[in-house]
């Protein structure tokens, strides 16, 4: 019988009692699931939303006889207006707790009509309708009945408080005990007894479980016995045997033979063994084939021994190095490389087995780079025999990037003076604005020519910090924003000085595409706030906050000023500067927040990755 026959037998039993363990522990796991998600949205949610109406009720109505006495001492206090109001709240924050729990018994009883509509379908083939949705029905016509009999009660208590309070015990406490509290104890009572129902079937199941899987772990154990004596018996006496003959073969016993007689896969490896065996007892391996291999090598090949003295080099080493073999051997390795290229004495030339860039000596060209990475050789004792050194010349690729940083440098320097010409245009555009602004004296023309000034200001800021800082393709945007809000607060004059910045600013390194939009937003908003968050020489705080992580970013302006328009707030199209913000928002692929606050809040939340391009609505 072959290996792989005996293999796949032993194999599809064992796999047999698995797949049988691992069927027995999904269906049990299974069933578990079913009982627990059932238990999740029907048993737990009823019993938690009859507690939860239960315990609003009883508030109900201890917040029902406080509204009353409090109705009582009103006449008595001179604060009972303002003393009743708690009362009167506590009431339809109570009521609201009741409808979240009648809600929760609605949903726990759609989640049973659920449950037992497909389990009975399973069975049967039909629907089923659910069981329990004339009683919560009942319960919500009481509810109701509830709310109107409180209703009536409040608007009695207003005009005669005795009667108030007479109404109170012998209408709502009576509807209360009589008629809800039952159903909601109906309900609770059910939901326990489905819950203990399901907890016993959940253990029921999980016992049937723990025996049937200890049947078959003393199955498979006396499965994996047999099986491994079996193995043992076919397989693993060949195999010691061919070990044995392997390991005198590696011992140089080319005359050891293998007695197998079988048909299997091991008797056809014993045949090749004893074959292979005759076969080195023949010839051996033929040397001039492994030196035509280090003759054919353009690397650099020099063997050493393990003093690091040079024993043996190929031709492509003594070509590139420019000595014969017989000026190179015996003398050490260490020195064909320059002293400044290598590490410490005790490291050398271990430190060069992962691979590193060295420099070598030669005869005639001087010193040359290379990638060298050395191996050590070892007997088969584990003693070191020596070193195998390996060398490839990168004098080209040394070359081309040195060109390449040249020519990077260059890059980087041209770009720097783009800026700095972009910077000066700018500014020349802001004088001209300046100038135009002064020879006009329409002050809401001048404001806009003002403005415009000061989004050109902010743009010229940008590449003035690109052309001084080293990283061309992003910017320290905390230091952006303080230098654009100084400018800001000079452009302002003395108007600025009544108003105190503050800065929450991360140090963080924003992209181009990222920091441009964000420097005019900052702009627009903190222009707005210092024209109009502090009318008639007020005094006042802007707040200009970032911070971000991997995940994004968040911007916010705020002040505590005169506040924003109430259609602003509800969405309503704002002024130019608004109109630029949303846009610029949208550009950055960002979401702009008006917070409701003591003064205005404008807070930005966009991604941290650069927008891949214009938005249909960033014109």
């Amino acid at each position: 019988m072959r290996i792989s026959l005996k293999l796949t037998a032993a194999f599809l039993g064992i796999a047999s009692l698995v797949g049988a363990a691992g069927y027995l522990a999904q269906r049990t796991t299974g069933e578990v699931r079913f009982q627990v998600q059932r238990l999740k949205e029907n048993a737990v949610p009823r019993i938690a939303g009859a507690s939860q109406t239960t315990a609003a009720l009883y508030a109900i109505h201890l917040a029902a006889h406080q509204l009353v006495a409090a109705e009582r001492r009103r006449a008595d206090t001179a604060g009972a207006a303002s003393a009743a109001a708690g009362p009167a709240g506590s009431v339809e924050e109570h009521q609201a707790a009741a409808e979240q729990g009648l809600e929760r018994l609605r949903l726990a009883a759609a989640s049973r009509a659920r449950w037992e509509a497909a389990s009975e379908a399973a069975e049967q083939g039909t629907d089923a309708p659910p069981r329990s949705a004339s009683s919560l029905q009942s319960l919500q016509a009481k509810w109701i009945l509830q709310q109107r009999l409180m209703a009536e009660m409040r608007r009695t208590l207003a005009q005669d408080p005795d009667r108030a309070e007479r109404f109170l015990e012998e209408q709502l406490c009576r509807h209360f005990r009589s008629e809800l509290l039952p159903l909601l104890v109906a309900q609770r009572d059910q939901a326990e007894q489905e819950l203990t129902q399901a907890i016993n079937g959940v253990e029921r199941s999980l016992a049937l479980a723990d025996n049937q899987r200890g049947l078959l772990t003393v199955a498979a154990a006396a499965g994996a016995v047999l099986i491994g004596l079996f193995m043992s018996r076919s397989i693993g006496r060949p195999l010691r045997r061919l070990q044995r003959a392997a390991e005198a073969l590696g011992r140089g016993r080319f005359e050891t033979r293998v007695a197998l007689d079988g048909r299997d896969e091991i008797g056809v490896l014993g045949q090749a063994l004893n074959q292979m065996a005759a076969d080195l007892q023949e010839k051996t391996v033929s040397r001039s084939y492994l030196e035509n291999i280090l003759r054919s090598m353009r690397e650099m090949l020099i063997v050493a021994d393990g003093d690091a003295r040079i024993r043996r080099l190929n031709p492509a080493a003594c070509s590139e190095l420019g000595y014969g073999p017989a000026e190179l051997i015996e003398r050490p390795l260490r020195e064909l490389f320059l002293a400044d290229a290598l590490p410490a004495e005790l490291d050398f030339p271990q430190s060069l087995s992962h691979g590193a860039e060295s420099v070598l000596r030669t005869r005639s060209r001087g010193p040359i780079p290379v990638l060298c990475s050395v191996a050590e050789m070892r007997d088969e004792t584990g003693r070191r025999e020596g070193f195998v050194c390996v060398a490839w010349n990168i004098s080209r690729q040394k070359d081309t990037e040195q060109r390449l940083l040249a020519s990077l440098r260059e890059k980087e320097l041209l770009l720097k003076e783009v800026h700095h010409r972009v910077k000066n245009n700018l500014q020349v555009i802001s004088s001209l604005l300046n100038l135009q602004a002064q020879e006009l004296s329409d002050p809401q023309t001048i404001r806009l020519l003002q403005e415009s000034q000061g989004r050109v200001r902010s743009l010229a800021l940008i590449h003035e910090q690109l052309y001084r800082s080293r990283d061309l393709s992003q910017i320290d945007f905390a230091a952006y924003v303080r230098e654009l809000v100084e400018h800001l607060a000079q452009g302002m004059g003395r108007a600025a000085t009544r108003i105190n910045f503050r800065f929450d600013l991360e140090p963080v390194q924003l992209p181009l595409d990222l920091a441009i939009p964000c420097g005019m937003i900052v702009n627009e908003l903190v222009s707005n706030a210092l024209e109009h968050a502090f009318p008639e020489g007020r005094l006042g705080a802007v707040r200009i906050a970032f911070r971000g992580d991997a995940a994004g970013y968040e911007l916010t302006v705020a002040d505590d000023g005169v506040g924003l328009a109430e259609e602003l707030l509800a969405g309503k199209p704002g002024t130019l500067g608004l109109k630029v913000v949303q846009a610029l928002t949208r550009q950055i692929r960002g979401r702009l927040d008006l917070q409701p606050a003591a003064g205005a809040v404008f807070a930005i939340h966009f991604a941290a990755s650069p927008p891949l391009g214009p938005t249909p609505h960033d014109s």
